[in-house]
């Protein structure tokens, strides 16, 4: 069975097993609540021109059990899109999947480059947009 963290407060994360209850017993309506606190945060944080605050606030979010919850939550069960495989050529259905992509995502914290894809156009070849078309400035 597969370990996830439960956190309650400040200190260490408990570790719970995972089973289909675990994803449903799970306080939604606490982990929304959270996330949009921080992110109204963060929000205030930059319109009053508090960059710093905000950058950190940023950092925090990022790193937030809750909102990899949610973000999980967002694209595997609320999206209408949920049964169909994303870039990565996966899907996400049972509660203990959910779980290992809560842990996955814990680590990238920096953004991955774009994909490229060549869209032919008339009168030039793909060599010629390789070579000197393109500037990435």
């Amino acid at each position: 069975m597969a370990i996830a963290s439960s956190k309650k407060g400040l200190g260490k994360p408990k570790l719970i097993k995972t089973t289909n209850n675990a994803w449903k017993a799970i306080p939604w309506t606490k982990v929304q609540r959270k996330v949009f606190k921080l992110q109204k945060s963060i929000f205030q944080a930059a319109k009053s021109g508090q960059d710093a605050k905000a950058r950190r606030w940023q950092r925090l979010l990022v790193k937030s059990y809750y909102a990899r919850l949610l973000a999980v939550r967002r694209v595997t069960q609320d999206n209408q899109g949920k049964k169909m495989a994303g870039v990565d050529r996966m899907r996400a259905i049972s509660s203990r999947q959910r779980f290992e992509l809560v842990e996955n995502i814990k680590g990238n914290l920096k953004a991955k480059a774009l994909r490229r894809v060549w869209i032919p156009k008339p009168g030039r070849d793909e060599k010629s947009w390789n070579r000197h078309s393109y500037n990435p400035r």
